[in-house]
């Protein structure tokens, strides 16, 4: 049967329950503040890392120290392909290079009436390089007016009209003055043959150096005609000057030689003032007044 407590006794275990909530309390107590002392750790924690970043991308630019007095070592960073200039340079080059290969391809063709005119019957380049007949491709591209695929050049008139006489001169097959000289088809010099010989070749275009009647200049017209009568001039104004015998203008007669006195020209004296000759380039071979007073007349003999 149970003994009902005493007074003394209640008041033992209020005292024992108001002991234990007062531990209960302290270690709540005690708890939070530990709590919060490691949430405020872990903040200054984190705000330090942050300060250390920025300290760090700091010090990556600048080459600063931290704030313990030591210096951040930058990682070595790997460049990008962009900003290598170096190979950005080589491979714009290479680009280049190809892109223009690639243009200049057609320019390598030969033009067919280039062929043509040269007598190619292929145009393989190693087959041409090693064919005796190279040289004519040199002179078929100079006499001819080239126009390349899709790229086109003017030409005046005079300058086809020049081609196409050049193109006549090289391609003159008659007798030369040494043919006639070796067989001349006169055999006594006077001037009305020497005139009529002459005028045969009126209408003749000027060419520069030409002694053939594809083409004269004004010594190898001269040349030409004497030397149908057997005389071997040279092709020279001062060479036919100093052949000749120094006469006087009241002397002078058909046939003699006209010769400007600066030794730039001479013709063929046709009396009356006139004489035959071979002006200039771009005209031609005419019965003209002589236009000048500084000349002198020298006549050619026969040996």
């Amino acid at each position: 049967m149970a003994t009902k407590a005493t007074g003394r006794h209640r008041a033992d275990v209020e005292i024992n329950i108001l002991e234990s909530f007062e531990l209960r309390s302290r270690r709540s107590v005690l708890e939070s503040e530990t709590a919060r002392q490691s949430r405020l750790a872990r903040k200054q924690a984190k705000k330090l890392a942050k300060q250390l970043a920025v300290q760090r991308r700091q010090s990556q630019h600048s080459g600063v120290s931290n704030a313990s007095g030591r210096y951040l070592v930058r990682a070595e960073r790997k460049a990008k392909l962009r900003q290598h200039r170096g190979l950005k340079n080589v491979v714009t080059m290479s680009v280049a290079a190809g892109l223009m290969a690639t243009f200049a391809l057609p320019a390598y063709a030969y033009a067919p009436d280039v062929a043509a005119m040269s007598r190619f019957t292929t145009t393989d380049a190693q087959v041409l390089a090693s064919a005796a007949d190279t040289q004519n491709l040199t002179v078929a591209a100079v006499n001819t007016v080239l126009y390349a695929r899709g790229n086109y050049e003017s030409a005046s008139a005079s300058e086809i009209a020049r081609q196409e006489t050049l193109n006549a001169y090289r391609s003159y097959t008659g007798p030369t003055a040494a043919d006639y000289v070796n067989n001349p088809p006169y055999s006594k010099l006077d001037g009305a043959t020497i005139l009529q010989v002459a005028s045969k070749y009126v209408g003749t275009p000027y060419v520069f150096g030409g002694e053939t009647p594809a083409g004269f200049d004004c010594s190898g017209f001269v040349a030409f005609v004497f030397s149908q009568f057997g005389l071997a001039l040279p092709h020279s104004v001062h060479g036919e000057n100093r052949l000749g015998i120094l006469i006087k203008p009241e002397d002078a007669q058909p046939g003699d030689l006209v010769v400007f006195d600066d030794l730039s020209h001479d013709g063929i004296y046709a009396g009356n003032g006139n004489f035959y000759h071979a002006p200039r380039p771009g005209d031609f071979v005419k019965l003209a007044p002589i236009f000048t007073s500084n000349i002198h007349f020298v006549r050619l003999a026969t040996k």
